[in-house]
């Protein structure tokens, strides 16, 4: 990795410094000076040598070297194809459906637009370019993981308690003030769990109003302490809460939520059974998402190669400090 030593001059040039006499790079003692400051008949110049490692060694010069490091490692060995390409697409897609489907074909363009501005994206290709990284990126991830599965399994099984949930819903149209049927058909349901030989799925796929378990008998899949499932958004927090401190077998009471009640009920917590399953995993396989430093494991997998021994000592700077912040958090101490 050969990361040119005088890319901060070329950065710098085009800024406007005050007292600055010249805004393009020369040299002068066989070195490159990006601006000289006068002071009556005395200049000073100032050097991209200087520059440099002024910027290297900041927070997020250090910061900026690993991720140029990263990005050349996942361009080589990851690098963009048509899959990721229709991926992204497909993303793009999606979101527009989405937006129209919420403000209609007239509007859902200028909304969509302020949107992306917001989230600091020019446009809608920038973002499909953006999409396409983050399956570079996942693809980094995800190739460590294959390599690596029983271990990452391990430990994600220890950290984050997984285990298969599901639940049953019964909508209200306004949960502080429910209507006599839908509280008689609250009060059915839990008759039902509390009182009956009928499971829980048998119950769920007879009266839940949840369209997306229902017909599943009313599995919502594989819920972790981290929610990478994003169930929050869809079921609340309590529900999600709920579920994690469930034992494998317990149901729990009504939960309310923003629009019904919910029944949570943990169905399996058997580390065999959640490692088969997760064991033909893809990029939204929750081991990619549960270790928030597990870029910087899969970065030591790699050996690379420095042609600039300020870079190497600063890149690994950043790796090793979110290795030992990662210790921390975990409670390891080595």
């Amino acid at each position: 990795m050969n990361l040119k030593k005088y890319t901060a001059a070329l950065l710098i040039s085009s800024c406007l410094l005050t007292g600055c006499s010249q805004s393009h790079t020369v040299k002068k003692d066989g070195k490159y000076v990006v601006a000289s400051l006068e002071k009556g008949n005395k200049e000073k110049n100032i050097l991209a040598d200087d520059l440099y490692k002024s910027i290297l060694n900041s927070s997020n010069g250090k910061t900026a070297a690993y991720n140029a490091v990263l990005q050349n490692i996942i361009d080589k060995k990851f690098p963009v194809n048509d899959e990721m390409k229709t991926d992204a697409d497909t993303i793009v897609q999606q979101v527009k459906t989405y937006y129209k489907n919420q403000y209609g074909s007239d509007s859902y363009k200028s909304q969509l637009k302020q949107v992306l501005q917001n989230a600091g994206y020019t446009n809608m290709s920038d973002y499909r370019q953006k999409m396409i990284k983050q399956i570079q990126y996942a693809n980094y991830l995800l190739s460590y993981v294959n390599k690596h599965y029983d271990s990452v399994f391990e430990d994600y099984y220890n950290q984050c308690s997984p285990r298969y949930v599901s639940i049953i819903k019964v909508s209200m149209s306004d949960v502080s003030n429910p209507t006599d049927t839908e509280i008689k058909k609250l009060n059915e349901v839990k008759e039902l769990l509390n009182n009956t030989d009928k499971s829980f799925g048998a119950i769920a796929q007879s009266y839940s109003d949840d369209d997306s378990t229902k017909s599943k008998k009313g599995a919502v899949g594989i819920v972790d302490s981290k929610d990478t499932s994003s169930l929050t958004n869809t079921y609340g927090n309590d529900v999600v809460e709920k579920a994690q401190s469930l034992k494998a077998g317990e149901i729990s009471d009504a939960i309310a939520g923003s629009d019904g009640y919910y029944f949570v009920k943990v169905t399996s917590t058997d580390e065999k059974k959640l490692k088969k399953e997760l064991k033909d995993t893809d990029i939204d396989s929750p081991l990619l998402a549960y270790d928030d430093y597990l870029q910087y494991i899969v970065f030591n997998s790699y050996k690379v190669t420095y042609k600039d021994k300020s870079i190497k000592k600063n890149v690994e700077s950043v790796v090793n400090e979110a290795l030992k912040q990662r210790q921390q958090e975990r409670g390891e101490n080595k």
